[in-house]
């Protein structure tokens, strides 16, 4: 099969195009004849060797990515649910082998979701690690309910565009945090307000807040508690030492305390339960893909340099075929 690869860490010229092995499928995977992928920051720090779970990262030759779509061509002899010719969509972790940016891709049957009817394949692969992430965040860790007032670091980036469709979808009041030429966009998502950090600080804006959703690591609890309500909780996609460590202690502070300030961390996973609650979001038109821009897979170098340039509005993806 074709597919990107790489045989040693580095920059964007480390990413190599051409054959590679197909992978042997196993009792409980799907082989996906794959057309899509997107580009996820965590793809350009694996490249790298800056990934903060680099441990987890398959040996060389490897093929990055982990969101795919496609349509199924073979199931495992365990597989339930699924039939061949199945358009599916989901995400792998490192620790599920990645390596979606290739023609076929192997996946757990439980970790797969059918694609909603009308969802390209283009569409459907941004979808997966970013509103897993979002989902994730916002429901599984802070516990949102329709009536909480959220605010959202990052809100215009590929997570965040996620974040704030979800909570407005599930009844919060959504304030976004991003550049001004972003603001219109933001606002048709949902966020009822939009703080331009080039002009203000959300820190000093006078409001308080149930859930701050830092999707870009910038901040921590203890810069955010002043405008956190009382119970309120704290979420970061960084896992670092200082955040794990705030993690822990408010965790057993409010076990005590019920207006104890908390902090959680985010490390998406993989699951085809959580896909199937955002496909029907998307059925009901409540949430939708936002795509920045579409390179063939031939050029996956030249969108992992627009990845780290920041300035994409929303995902983007390799078309794979």
């Amino acid at each position: 099969m074709k597919a990107i690869y790489q045989t040693q860490y580095g920059k964007s010229d480390v990413l190599q195009f051409g054959e590679q092995d197909l992978p042997k499928l196993k009792g409980k995977e799907l082989r996906i004849r794959n057309h899509a992928a997107s580009v996820n920051p965590r793809d350009w720090l694996i490249r790298a060797g800056r990934y903060q779970l680099q441990f987890l990262v398959p040996s060389f030759p490897l093929i990055l990515g982990s969101d795919f779509a496609g349509e199924i061509v073979a199931l495992g002899d365990d597989v339930e649910g699924f039939h061949v010719g199945d358009k599916v969509f989901g995400m792998k972790n490192p620790s599920e082998g990645l390596a979606t940016y290739a023609e076929e891709v192997l996946a757990p049957a439980e970790n797969v979701a059918i694609i909603p009817d009308g969802i390209s394949y283009v569409d459907a692969a941004g979808v997966p690690l970013c509103s897993l992430t979002a989902w994730q965040a916002l429901v599984n860790k802070a516990g949102l309910k329709s009536g909480m007032s959220v605010l959202i670091i990052g809100a215009s980036g590929g997570v965040g565009c996620y974040a704030v469709q979800i909570a407005r979808a599930l009844g919060a009041v959504v304030t976004a945090v991003c550049s001004g030429k972003n603001s219109a966009m933001v606002t048709e998502l949902g966020a009822s307000q939009v703080v331009d950090y080039n002009q203000c600080d959300f820190l000093k804006e006078g409001n308080s807040y149930d859930i701050i959703f830092d999707t870009i690591g910038r901040h921590k609890l203890d810069v955010c508690k002043p405008v956190m309500n009382p119970g309120g909780i704290y979420v970061s996609t960084i896992p670092t030492p200082e955040n794990l460590k705030s993690m822990m202690i408010t965790k057993i502070k409010s076990l005590f305390s019920k207006p104890c300030k908390k902090t959680s961390v985010v490390m998406v996973k993989s699951s085809g339960d959580d896909l199937e609650k955002i496909a029907d979001l998307i059925v009901s038109g409540r949430l939708r893909p936002i795509i920045d821009r579409v390179f063939p897979m031939q050029e996956a170098s030249q969108a992992h340099d627009y990845s780290r340039s920041l300035r994409a509005r929303g995902k983007i993806v390799l078309k794979i075929s």
